[in-house]
């Protein structure tokens, strides 16, 4: 049996329930650390003794029958382990001392101190998702480096600069570097948005007070979200275009308007994102292309816990069963 650690929220069960079920007959048991658990309803102890070797436990979920059931996990009998999403932090009441600021701080650096020196076989390794997660411009960099095409693009709270960037025709399209809620829930957030060259001069002021990621805009034919699990590569084509709302940002959806299909990309380009993911040190991860009329295709970003229940449920792509093959593998 091959027991297989997944760092991920309980609140968020939907990002990976599906691999639960894949995994079912096969020879793999999956447990969840849930890091918001910590250290108020999960324990761990660790040592690292003269051979700089860790050993000790941690309580974890397992979630092989219906109802979840904490159970202690030997260091050393973790085979794989995966930082899939951390999920949202507690805050509020519980941060709003200072002892249990100190304590949150403290149980931050547990965990990251864990994952750093736990030595097994890693799918998405935290400090890989640190140095990668809103980090574009460097994706884009490393996307370039293995012959994939990327778009101009240009980050500068310069405002002078950012006009002469800016295409007089087509504008710009503007990003967020990162991500943040606009509300509490968490339901709102900023969509890439087109912004016209005139729109640009009259946006000075707020340009100098805050940097833009900004990219040329390149027309569409079609968007692609693609799974890149392990050697594998799932495409699914977004139509984006038949839609006035989704013809910028199809996360902005109109599913009654927009086909969603399951394609294969040419092979060079499968070959580029593997190699792509291999250099940046994922071997998960959900790619967003762009192809344009004629054909080409564009890079634009990887999101190392990007979200696909939609695209597998209606382009039918098998994510959960191609999880379960890649931990077989490994």
């Amino acid at each position: 049996m091959k027991n297989i650690l997944i760092v991920a929220s309980m609140s968020e069960r939907y990002y990976y329930d599906p691999f639960l079920k894949a995994c079912e007959n096969t020879n793999l048991r999956l447990y969840v650390l849930d890091p918001s658990r910590f250290p108020s309803e999960t324990v761990v102890s660790f040592s690292l003794g003269n051979n700089a070797k860790l050993s000790g436990f941690i309580e974890v979920l397992d979630l092989s029958g219906s109802c979840p059931q904490k159970v202690c996990l030997s260091v050393s009998d973790i085979d794989i382990a995966w930082y899939l999403r951390e999920g949202p932090a507690r805050t509020a009441v519980e941060e709003s001392s200072l002892e249990e600021r100190f304590i949150r701080n403290e149980s931050r650096g547990t965990l990251r101190s864990f994952f750093s020196t736990l030595t097994c076989t890693w799918i998405n390794h935290p400090e890989t998702i640190d140095r990668i997660a809103s980090n574009k411009l460097y994706q884009q960099q490393v996307a370039h480096q293995v012959g994939l095409v990327t778009p101009m693009t240009f980050l500068s709270n310069d405002p002078e600069s950012v006009m002469n960037f800016s295409s007089q025709k087509k504008g710009l399209l503007l990003k967020s570097i990162g991500y943040i809620k606009l509300d509490e829930e968490g339901q709102y957030f900023l969509y890439s948005q087109r912004i016209s060259h005139e729109e640009i001069k009259q946006s000075k002021p707020a340009i100098r007070r805050c940097p833009v990621f900004s990219q040329e805009y390149v027309e569409k034919r079609y968007e692609h979200r693609v799974m890149v699990v392990g050697n594998r590569v799932l495409s699914c084509r977004i139509d984006s275009q038949a839609s006035e709302a989704t013809k910028v940002d199809w996360r902005h959806y109109d599913f009654g308007k927009v086909e969603h299909l399951q394609v294969k990309l040419p092979n060079k380009i499968e070959k580029q994102l593997c190699q792509f993911m291999d250099a940046i040190g994922l071997k998960y991860g959900a790619i967003d292309l762009i192809e344009t009329p004629n054909g080409d295709f564009v890079f634009l970003e990887v999101n190392p816990s990007g979200q696909w229940g939609w695209i597998s449920d209606l382009a039918g792509l098998p994510i959960p069963e191609a999880v379960a093959d890649m931990l077989e593998a490994l």
